[in-house]
């Protein structure tokens, strides 16, 4: 198997990490409990992926979300609150990140996966330009169903119809677990949503528009068409019917959406001085967008390793998910059981 490098450029990639890439230590059998705890508390997945999140859903719920009283009653001085509030999250979070990244190149190309920019004057964005055409489906439709969930749960605990309502104080372990708790329920989540996004009617009249970005941006995240906007965060629902505190619902929607704007900059990380201070894109999903029929989930559950999907950025890999889809294509074409 081929091994590569990272920072090695490529005709493929202007950078990425390491080739073959590994899985998640969390899920590795025979399973080596300090290994995954290291990786439980590193820059990767602890001061990445939860801590700021975390500590965003924390003050949006303290400072700027209505009164669980107010929200009684369905009325759009709360409701159209809550969108703004989330509107200027997604401005202030995908917004910043793409002027850092990509309109004032304060990085360069150091750590930048593709060489390629984010498309202009190209016909398969209805604008003509990628970056507003994923800025108009992310801060309408994007942000107006992220809302729009947030509100329907709001409006649940309000009247009383979840009775698991965690308190803080009285079980403090479980409610800070939660915050870690949530991204593995978002990647088993994702998986099974996203498989479902690319069975073709669905993918044709879905799931094709948030494809158009080959190359992605911080933008490109949740430029979804609405039917993959209900779908993608419906995963929001699980504190319906489990013991949780609203603040859970503000993370986990906060996760799906400015967490997305993120791992979709087109760059590994954030640098200061030449070394990663915060790790932002994934180049696991950066491949997905590249060959479409791979790594289905993200890195953190391996569901694609289990399911035969993963693609380890090796050209191996990829050939080897190639035969797989021929064999599968025949079969169903002769109409004989497709094998893997």
């Amino acid at each position: 198997m081929a091994v590569s490098t990272p920072g090695r450029r490529n005709r493929d990639w202007a950078w990425h990490p390491d080739i073959p890439m590994p899985t998640v230590p969390v899920f590795d059998w025979p399973w080596r409990p300090l290994k995954a705890l290291r990786y439980l508390v590193s820059l990767a997945f602890m001061w990445s992926q939860v801590v700021p999140f975390a500590i965003l859903a924390i003050v949006v719920w303290e400072f700027t979300q209505p009164a669980l009283e107010r929200c009684r009653e369905l009325e759009a001085g709360w409701i159209a609150w809550m969108y703004l509030r989330n509107l200027g999250l997604m401005i202030l979070i995908a917004g910043g990140l793409h002027l850092f990244f990509h309109t004032f190149r304060a990085q360069g190309d150091r750590r930048k996966f593709d060489s390629r920019d984010l498309a202009r004057n190209d016909a398969r964005f209805f604008t003509g330009n990628q970056t507003r055409d994923n800025i108009f489906w992310s801060c309408t439709s994007g942000v107006g169903i992220w809302t729009a969930y947030e509100v329907i749960m709001m409006w649940g605990y309000a009247n009383g119809w979840f009775p698991h309502f965690l308190v803080w104080h009285e079980n403090p372990v479980l409610f800070v677990a939660w915050f870690l708790i949530i991204p593995f329920w978002s990647a088993v989540h994702f998986y099974v949503i996203h498989r479902l996004l690319h069975w073709k009617p669905l993918f044709r009249i879905a799931h094709a528009l948030h494809h158009r970005n080959v190359t992605v941006g911080p933008w490109s995240g949740l430029s979804m068409h609405p039917i993959e906007h209900i779908i993608y965060l419906s995963g929001v629902f699980i504190h319906a019917v489990v013991l949780s505190h609203p603040v859970h619902v503000l993370f986990h929607g906060q996760y799906n959406t400015l967490q997305a704007a993120t791992s979709h900059t087109g760059f590994d990380s954030i640098l200061v001085r030449g070394k990663p201070v915060h790790y932002a894109g994934s180049f696991f999903h950066t491949l997905h967008h590249r060959h479409y029929n791979c790594n289905y989930g993200n890195q953190l559950v391996p569901m694609d390793k289990w399911f035969g999907s993963y693609h380890d950025g090796t050209p191996e890999s990829w050939a080897r998910l190639r035969r797989q889809m021929t064999t599968r294509s025949a079969a169903t074409a002769s109409g004989r059981s497709p094998v893997a």
